[in-house]
C-alpha cells in the first residue's frame, strides 16, 4: 500500500467539556478520531450534490449510496445512483480499488485504481443495463491514466489536498470525461468533460459523508428543543400544569481553535421569544447557567476548538398562563452577551401547540 493511501482524516466529534481557569470558562473538544480516508467513500446514506456549469446556467446533480447492498458470492455491493448512468452495484477493496459487479457470479469491471502509482493505465467497462437508452454512454471503452496525487483542488464544498486527479481519453470524437479529481474521504470532487457545445465542468457543492458534513463550518449556532409538538391539557379539572414547558439548549459552536470571546453580565443567559403565525410575541422568557446573573461583575466565555452551551426552558403560555391557541409558532433564543444585536448569536426554530380536552 502506498505512502498516500495511509493518508488519514480526521473524524470530528464535539462534545461538551467545560473547565475554569483564571475565572474564564474554555470549553475544548475531544481529541479527534483518525481513520483510513478512502478516496471512493461507500458507506450507505452518503449523498453528494455537484453544479455542472453550461452555457444556459448552472445545473446540479446528485450521488448517492443507498442502503440496499447486493450479496454477490464472497462479496458485498453497495447501490450506488447518479455517479454513471443508472442504478449500479460497486464495492472498494483494502486497496482503494473500485469495481462494478457485473450481475453473474464474480464477474467485476474495474473503475478505478485509486491507490496506484501515477502513470497506472487501465480501460473501463460498465456493467449493461437492461432497457438502457440506446446511445454510446461515452464510458464503456474510456482510456485512464492516473496522472497525478498529491494536488490541491479548491470547489464551493472546501479546499482539499492529497488529491489524486484521472484523466480519461474517451472512445466518443465529441463527447466524454476528459479528468475527474478525488480528495481522501470524500470522493469526487470535480469532473471535467468536452460536449458538443463546449468543456463543462462538475464541481463538489456539499455532501453528505458517515456523519460529516460538507462544507465544514467554522462557526455555527444551533437551537434544540425536547419535542417539536407540545400539548395543552384542558382535560377537567385543568390544574395549573395545564400549560406546557418546552426546554432545550442553545449552542453556540466553534470548529476552530481561533479563540471566540464573549463576555456577559453576571452569566451566561439567553433571551426567549415565542411568536405566533402572524410574527406576534405571545411569551417572553430567559434562560441562564445557574451563575450569579444579579452581579454586576463581568463574565469573560472562550469558546475554542468546541461548544458552549447555555440550557433553558420556557412555558408556551400567555398572559396569566393562559394556554397558547392550538397552531404552529417559532421560538427564537438570542445570547446575552454584552455589544450590540449583531454580537449577539441568535437561532431560531418551528414548535406545535395541540390541545387535548
Amino acid at each position: 500500500m502506498s505512502t498516500t493511501r495511509r493518508d488519514l482524516v480526521v473524524v470530528l466529534v464535539v462534545l461538551v467539556a467545560a473547565g475554569l481557569a483564571a475565572g474564564a470558562e474554555v470549553v475544548r473538544q475531544v481529541r479527534p478520531t483518525v481513520v483510513a480516508a478512502s478516496y471512493f467513500p461507500l458507506q450507505p446514506g452518503n449523498h453528494w450534490v455537484y453544479e455542472k456549469q453550461r452555457p444556459s446556467g448552472p445545473t446540479t446533480w446528485e450521488v448517492t449510496v443507498t442502503e440496499a447492498g447486493v450479496s454477490a458470492p464472497q462479496r458485498l455491493y453497495e447501490t450506488i445512483t447518479g455517479y454513471f448512468s443508472g442504478a449500479r452495484q460497486v464495492r472498494v477493496d483494502g486497496d482503494d480499488n473500485v469495481f462494478e459487479w457485473s450481475g453473474e457470479g464474480l464477474h467485476e469491471a474495474l473503475w478505478y485504481p485509486l491507490d496506484a502509482p501515477v502513470g497506472t493505465r487501465w480501460d473501463v467497462r460498465l456493467a449493461p443495463i437492461p432497457l438502457a437508452s440506446p446511445f454510446p454512454d461515452c464510458v464503456t471503452g474510456s482510456k485512464l491514466l492516473l496522472a497525478s496525487r498529491g494536488d490541491t483542488v479548491d470547489v464551493p464544498a472546501g479546499t482539499f489536498g492529497n488529491v489524486v486527479r484521472v484523466d480519461w481519453i474517451s472512445p466518443c470524437a465529441d463527447a466524454g470525461i476528459t479528468s475527474e479529481w478525488f480528495a481522501p474521504g470524500v470522493g469526487l470532487i470535480r469532473r471535467d468533460e468536452t460536449t458538443f457545445a463546449g468543456p463543462l465542468s462538475s464541481v463538489l457543492l456539499r455532501a453528505d459523508i458517515g456523519s460529516g458534513r460538507l462544507p465544514r463550518a467554522a462557526y455555527a449556532t444551533t437551537l434544540g428543543l425536547d419535542a417539536f409538538r407540545y400539548v395543552n391539557n384542558l382535560m377537567p379539572p385543568v390544574g395549573p400544569g395545564a400549560t406546557p414547558t418546552a426546554r432545550g439548549l442553545l449552542e453556540v459552536r466553534n470548529f476552530t481553535e481561533v479563540p471566540l470571546e464573549l463576555t456577559f453580565s453576571g452569566c451566561k443567559s439567553v433571551a426567549l421569544e415565542v411568536r405566533d403565525a402572524a410574527g406576534t410575541i405571545v411569551a417572553q422568557g430567559r434562560g441562564d447557567d445557574g451563575g450569579c446573573c444579579t452581579c454586576t461583575s463581568l463574565l469573560q466565555v472562550t469558546v475554542q476548538g468546541g461548544v458552549m452551551v447555555v440550557p433553558f426552558g420556557i412555558q408556551l403560555a400567555g398572559p396569566d398562563s393562559t394556554p397558547l391557541p392550538d397552531g404552529l409558532y417559532s421560538l427564537t433564543a438570542t445570547l446575552e452577551s454584552l455589544g450590540g444585536d449583531w454580537l449577539r448569536p441568535a437561532a431560531r426554530v418551528p414548535l406545535e401547540i395541540a390541545s387535548v380536552h
